[in-house]
């Protein structure tokens, strides 16, 4: 497991964590994520078909294996330490990206959607990108502008939409138009972190990213967790996102074993 380059989050806003999740721990994770999208739930999105799962919300939620999961010190520890303190989980999403039909996301930063959205009201809160399958440049990787974090929030404009779903799908409600997007490349230019399974990817909820459609026949399933500083409670907003989408219960999280997927090797369901 590579250590953390604190300089190099700081300068770029991501960093990348080879190894950080064994070849066992992340069959794990598949097989309790299959399991997951088999059953229908308000937590499921779907793409624009209709009929393909495009991602699961608030895993963490339901699933001993993923509560698991968010507790490991590798995540928690490396968490609280880069946000000075206790933190909580404020989203937990699987982005399933199916071969050939996976969709893309546009470009967007995430604190826009949970300040807007949840009320957060600062971007204290960082996210652990987990490679669930390999990520090629042909599989709809996340691609970032490095060090577009240390410029802030930046303007969007807003589509209409009235359900939380609008969110979450290919056309995002809040949209960054090309100009912002070329001032924020002004002197920078896009990288897309690629890897085996077991990859992490950890990024500052400030960068700008996006990934294109999974032209390639195979999945890209990716898990994103985030964690919020307990400091930074979401304020009361009208109509808000669902718990499992944006979760407003800041118990500080405490950890379990480091092994604690290991132990799950082989059981079944």
């Amino acid at each position: 497991m590579t250590g953390f380059d604190q300089a190099a989050y700081d300068r770029d806003g991501f960093v990348v964590l080879q190894d950080h999740l064994a070849p066992a721990e992340v069959d794990v994770l598949v097989t309790e994520f299959e399991h997951l999208v088999a059953t229908p739930s308000p937590a499921l999105i779907l793409e624009s078909d209709g009929t393909t799962v495009r991602g699961h919300h608030g895993g963490h939620l339901v699933s001993d294996v993923f509560a698991d999961l968010v507790r490991l010190p590798r995540f928690l520890s490396l968490s609280e330490d880069v946000l000075g303190g206790p933190v909580y989980v404020h989203q937990f999403k699987i982005n399933a990206k199916r071969a050939l039909v996976g969709d893309h996301w546009e470009w967007h930063q995430d604190f826009t959607f949970w300040h807007l959205e949840d009320g957060m009201p600062r971007p204290r809160a960082v996210n652990f990108a987990l490679f669930l399958d390999d990520v090629t440049e042909f599989n709809g990787p996340l691609t970032f502008v490095p060090g577009s974090h240390r410029g802030g929030q930046v303007s969007t404009e807003t589509r209409a939409g009235t359900s939380w779903t609008d969110t979450l799908s290919s056309t995002l409600r809040h949209q960054i138009t090309p100009a912002t997007l070329e001032a924020a490349l002004a002197g920078r230019e896009m990288v897309a972190p690629k890897g085996p399974r077991g990859t992490v990817v950890m990024f500052d909820s400030l960068l700008l990213h996006a990934s294109s459609s999974n032209l390639s026949p195979f999945d890209r399933r990716m898990v994103v967790l985030t964690y919020n500083s307990v400091e930074n409670a979401l304020a009361t907003v009208e109509d808000p996102r669902p718990e499992f989408v944006a979760a407003r219960d800041v118990d500080p999280l405490e950890a379990v074993p480091d092994h604690a997927l290991e132990r799950r090797v082989g059981s079944s369901r």
